[in-house]
């Protein structure tokens, strides 16, 4: 054996090493197989746990699953309809700045004009009648009824009113305000199944006193409010809405050509709040009329000429009144709501263009006025209104617009751009084509003028010196053949000043826009069917 070993010895160390790595790979798969046993214990383990918790859980009966259900369903339609109000809502933003305020727990200060029916003392709750009992009795009654004296406030009451302080707190949300004025607007309305749409004479008077009663419910003294000092929370209260109703007046005039007064900015309060602006028709004639010589008398509108006052008023006609608008007769009554909601579209549109530095607008096309549903569903929640405009302006002037547009929903507002088309004069196109044209000839043309300076420098070369490069530019063209270069590569080399000029368009009002716009409108929870 020992001779064989000493023969064979490379074989020898072979067979020990094998020997060696056997031993150890059965080290280690020893070691897995204990780790994948303890793993299956652990798995099997955890499975008698699962199975014991299950059995001793009953499942949810049928009223259980469907009341959850319910529930979730409720909670994704709130969600839903919280996405939705940023749909066509433009005074919701300065609605959502008013609660703001009345909830803020700290004093609120402007130096706006308040309206001042608002601030004045409001006038104590008239009592609820009581029945009738003998006359004995209610005069001692009187005779026994004290003043009676206010307690120290409470916690509770110092959260929401504390005269001292000045502070008084009005905790109301977009979805509380928008029930209440549903359960006003319907004791005054009842269900009727006469579906003619009639604007009543009244109707200004009407959402005035909407207005009121939503004021006077609102600034209604809290239950942990001590009675003693219930009128001084309202007259505390009165004077927060009133600043802040100021606020809120002074957010919705920026958005609009009209004089918001106090009994515009209560309409514009409601609408924000789901009750559409409606007026007579009358006034609505007169509106329209008013917002013409608005516009004529501003610049609003982008791109009027000033120079030709009849061009000037045959374009604003034109867009104000359209093709859905008699400029001499009286809309009628179901045209009003749309009439509005259009002229707060219109201006909108007007106000990005000019913001966004459009040179003029040449047309605005508007589609169905009345509005139409998504996927021809009559019943549908969301209205789309159409405007197809047509401007000239320079490229990064629509890339301003464009981007205006898609941004809008930041104040509920919702476009889609559905169309866009780009023309330019024949003679920037021409141009630009000449341009192109250029960069494309011009290296050929510049080797083949390298090349034949190259010949002409080696014919005059010095007898024994190497040749001239063809394709080298001589000194003595070094001028004139950087120009070339900086001509010629200056559209397709990124680190060139030039790169990425536009060939069309560079000039302001050369190019030619024609957008088609959808704005989208939600109108399922309003409190008319409008």
């Amino acid at each position: 054996m020992k001779q064989f070993i000493l023969k064979n010895i490379v074989l020898a160390v072979i067979l020990v090493l094998t020997l060696i790595g056997s031993i150890v790979l059965m080290f280690f798969c020893e070691g897995k197989r204990r780790a994948i046993a303890e793993s299956m214990a652990t798995i099997e383990e955890n499975a008698e746990k699962v199975q014991s918790i299950n059995a001793a859980r009953k499942p949810n009966s049928v009223a259980e699953s469907e009341t959850k259900i319910k529930a979730d369903t409720e909670t994704l339609d709130k969600k839903n309809i919280q996405i939705y109000r940023h749909f066509g809502k433009p005074y919701r933003p300065a609605l959502l700045k008013f609660i703001k305020n009345i909830a803020s727990p700290a004093k609120l200060e402007t130096e706006l004009a308040v309206d001042p029916t608002l601030v004045a003392k409001p006038k104590p709750k008239p009592e609820e009648p009581e029945d009738d009992e003998d006359d004995e009795d209610e005069e001692e009654e009187v005779a026994e009824t004290k003043p009676a004296e206010p307690a120290a406030p409470t916690d509770e009451e110092k959260a929401v009113f504390n005269p001292a302080s000045n502070l008084v707190v009005l905790s109301f949300d977009e979805d509380s305000l928008r029930a209440m004025l549903a359960e006003i607007y319907g004791e005054v309305h009842q269900d009727s199944s006469d579906d003619t749409f009639v604007i009543p004479d009244t109707i200004q008077s009407e959402r005035a006193r909407l207005f009121e009663t939503l004021f006077d419910r609102m600034i209604d003294a809290p239950e942990a409010v001590d009675p003693a000092r219930a009128e001084d929370f309202r007259k505390a209260a009165a004077a927060k809405f009133a600043q802040a109703f100021a606020i809120f007046r002074e957010d919705v005039q920026a958005l609009t050509l009209e004089d918001v007064t106090n009994r515009v900015a209560r309409e514009l309060f409601l609408d924000a709040l789901g009750l559409p602006r409606l007026m007579r028709q009358r006034d609505c004639k007169n509106y329209i009329d008013f917002l013409y010589e608005k516009y004529l008398a501003s610049d609003v509108i982008p791109g009027l000429p000033e120079d030709d006052p009849l061009e000037k008023e045959r374009l604003v006609q034109d867009f104000i009144y359209g093709k859905n608008l008699n400029r001499q007769a009286l809309p009628v009554p179901e045209m009003v709501i749309p009439i509005l909601r259009n002229f707060q579209i219109k201006e909108d549109l007007f106000r990005r263009m000019k913001d966004a530095g459009i040179s003029r607008l040449l047309t605005m096309t508007a589609g169905v006025f009345y509005g139409s549903t998504l996927d021809n569903d009559a019943e549908g929640p969301i209205l789309s209104f159409t405007y197809t405009l047509e401007m000239t302006a320079s490229m990064s002037a629509i890339d301003n617009l464009i981007n205006s547009l898609h941004s809008a929903y930041k104040t509920d507002r919702v476009y889609v751009i559905k169309d866009i088309k780009f023309s330019a004069p024949f003679e920037d196109l021409i141009a630009a084509n000449a341009i192109v044209a250029e960069h494309i000839e011009r290296p050929n043309a510049s080797a083949t003028a390298n090349r034949r300076t190259g010949a002409a420098a080696n014919q005059s070369a010095i007898p024994g010196a190497p040749p001239a490069d063809p394709n080298a530019i001589q000194p003595a063209q070094q001028q004139t053949a950087a120009a070339v270069v900086t001509s010629t590569y200056e559209l397709t080399d990124p680190h060139h000043p030039d790169y990425g000029r536009p060939l069309i368009g560079e000039m302001q009002d050369e190019i030619k826009c024609t957008l088609v716009v959808n704005y989208l409108f939600y109108r399922a929870d309003n409190i008319t069917p409008q």
